[in-house]
């Protein structure tokens, strides 16, 4: 069934992008390297770079009128950590940068726009990758606490969402175990659990800090994405199948989930399976658990792609989100959740006509309804598409990247996502058709909290 209503009027409606896939200017103004700038040049040579991109760096103008035209809430976008910082080291910023991010949160501000930023999305500056092994090293940690700290300096007077890490999942799997994202490495299992170690620690010391020293005068809140898939057993009713689902989410999910919104450590799933596994104290487990707000939900085609690298455990791939959103509800105590990324894909090819990515808004939004505080629909604009380059379009607005203007031409996408901003949710004004599998929803029902295997 497909649901009419309207969401709560204080319902937040949110657009995202990440800084390297729309900044371009990779050189630019004093800017520093990144992994991924490295990473493409070495492995996507294709995809020639994202120097030009939808140069967001050049064209933040046409950005902001795009989310004019959209009438959103709020704008989800990161920070380049080597645009601020060309070696990721903290001293004196550079200039050029700090003031584009200066600009981009002031122009939200006076637009009625809440910026939601984030201070990593994926492109660590080269220097610590190759200074330190980048997040395998835990001298990271205390750098990016440096980084984050001046980011709450500078911007957090005006900055009141705050998001660590955009899914440290694929920073971790992708990055360090199938190899097909920055920095690119390959094979060793145990590499991949100790950076998102990591990454975890990184996440709760800088949750910390902000608590600590800047939450009580700036009144800001804290989260991190966490990203995940989603399961339904081959039969509903089959104990061994339904175990099975359970083990599948918490290899993904549930990995930086449990530390964070659970008890401070991780799944006995993993801990089992793997005895390999960074083990926490008993004060990091304290320390760990509960740093987050709020629960920053990912769903969308990099939780699902490519499908041989899922840990599926057997199982269906599901696009179910109410199902995920109540599964997180039953076994993390009912947080509050905003969908920090949604949204589908289309082929290069395709221009504005993204009758995909419509049908795919309707079904994902409707799933949400009364369940969340504010969604986030990804992506502003077409842009690099990480292990995809330019091969898929993710943007509400097309945009030409051979092009010399670069306009931000609102796809229909945009044009219905306008209407559901305007309207607040759905009107019964037309006929609309969705089919979904409903024959194994809810095997997470009636569950123990935790299945022991």
């Amino acid at each position: 069934m497909f649901l009419y209503d309207t969401f709560p009027k204080e319902f937040l409606w949110g657009v995202g992008t990440g800084a390297f896939q729309v900044e371009g200017s990779w050189r630019k103004d004093g800017k520093g390297s990144s992994i991924w700038d490295h990473f493409i040049r070495s492995e996507f040579r294709a995809a020639n770079s994202t120097d030009a991109s939808s140069d967001s760096y050049t064209l933040l103008d046409k950005d902001l009128s795009a989310l004019d035209f959209l009438g959103v809430t709020f704008y989800q976008f990161s920070i380049s950590w080597s645009r601020l910082f060309p070696t990721g080291v903290v001293a004196a910023p550079n200039e050029k940068g700090l003031q584009y991010y200066n600009t981009l949160i002031d122009s939200l501000l006076y637009r009625n726009i809440d910026p939601v930023v984030t201070l990593y999305h994926w492109d660590l500056p080269l220097m610590l990758q190759e200074k330190y092994g980048g997040w395998k090293n835990e001298s990271v940690i205390d750098i990016f606490n440096d980084y984050a700290t001046f980011c709450f300096q500078t911007f957090g007077d005006r900055v009141k969402y705050w998001i660590t890490i955009h899914n440290p999942y694929l920073v971790a799997w992708h990055g360090y175990g199938t190899g097909i994202h920055a920095p690119g490495e390959k094979g060793k299992i145990a590499t991949v659990y100790s950076v998102g170690h990591n990454l975890i620690k990184a996440h709760a010391k800088v949750w910390h800090n902000y608590k600590t020293h800047f939450q009580p005068y700036q009144k800001g809140m804290m989260s991190i994405v966490l990203g995940s898939h989603w399961v339904e057993p081959n039969k509903s009713e089959d104990a061994l199948d339904i175990a099975k689902c359970q083990q599948s989410m918490d290899r993904v999910l549930g990995w930086f989930a449990k530390p964070i919104h659970g008890d401070g450590d991780y799944p006995e799933e993993l801990k089992n399976e793997f005895s390999f596994l960074p083990r926490f104290t008993e004060d990091e487990k304290n320390y760990i658990k509960g740093t987050a707000d709020f629960f920053a939900f990912s769903f969308g085609p990099d939780n699902f792609k490519p499908p041989n690298t899922l840990s599926k455990m057997g199982q269906n791939l599901s696009l179910n989100l109410r199902e995920v959103l109540n599964w997180i509800k039953l076994e993390y105590n009912s947080p509050r959740i905003l969908i920090a990324e949604n949204g589908w894909f289309t082929d290069s090819h395709v221009k504005t006509d993204d009758t995909t990515a419509i049908y795919m808004m309707k079904n994902f939004i409707n799933k949400v309804l009364q369940d969340v505080f504010g969604y986030t629909a990804w992506s502003l604009l077409d842009g690099f598409e990480w292990q995809h380059a330019y091969n898929i379009r993710r943007g509400l607005f097309y945009v030409d990247f051979k092009s010399e203007k670069k306009e931000r031409i609102p796809k229909s996408s945009a044009l219905h996502y306008k209407q559901i901003i305007q309207e607040n949710g759905f009107f019964p004004r037309e006929e609309i058709h969705l089919c979904e599998n409903t024959s194994h929803a809810g095997w997470w029902q009636g569950m123990e909290k935790r299945v022991q295997l």
